[in-house]
């Protein structure tokens, strides 16, 4: 993994050189930092938002539930959900005002305006939300890996599938390495 500047450099993480950040395809919200794996098809999104009013892991939850909506879902399940000791995940932000959730969940959505085609494909999702609670914002880390392409759907096939476990070090790894360089970004 190689370290990456985002958001102007106010912050780095630590993503795979297979990564290739999306803005060089499409507009990105200022608010994200989106990168596409073409070998996996995987897609990583890192996202500064408003801190959400839900506490513990419902936090996790919530994000979760968005991204379903954002995804128009056809269906979503969380399968495991934990907070995880900030110390430890992201040893090189705050101890004292982080949190830090994860969840594992699936999805089963369309690409793009695939619905119609009943295209929907089953996604694996890790998402990680670490709360910087002394700026009032929740840091959304997102990966999503295919692990069932629907027939008629322009995701690639033949994508080799990828292990839970792999897209899980690779979240705590992005974790471990995330550092705010500059805390202006929240103004």
């Amino acid at each position: 993994m190689e370290l990456r500047a985002l958001f102007g450099g106010a912050i780095t993480a630590p993503i795979k050189p297979t990564f290739i950040d999306a803005s060089q395809f499409r507009q990105i919200p200022d608010n994200q930092e989106v990168f596409l794996d073409m070998q996996t098809q995987q897609s990583l999104i890192v996202e500064l938002l408003e801190a959400v009013n839900v506490q513990d892991v419902d936090i996790a939850r919530y994000h979760f539930e968005q991204v379903a909506s954002d995804n128009e879902a056809a269906e979503y399940k969380v399968n495991s959900v934990q907070r995880v000791s900030a110390g430890t995940a992201t040893p090189c932000l705050p101890v004292d005002s982080t949190s830090v959730y994860m969840l594992q969940g699936t999805q089963r959505v369309a690409k793009f305006n695939e619905a119609n085609t009943a295209s929907y494909n089953v996604v694996d999702i890790w998402l990680a939300v670490v709360r910087l609670a002394s700026v009032d914002t929740d840091l959304v880390i997102t990966i999503n890996a295919p692990v069932a392409v629907a027939p008629g759907s322009s995701e690639s096939a033949d994508a080799p599938p990828v292990e839970l476990t792999v897209v899980e070090q690779e979240l705590m790894g992005l974790l471990h390495r995330l550092t705010i360089k500059n805390w202006n970004l929240f103004g």
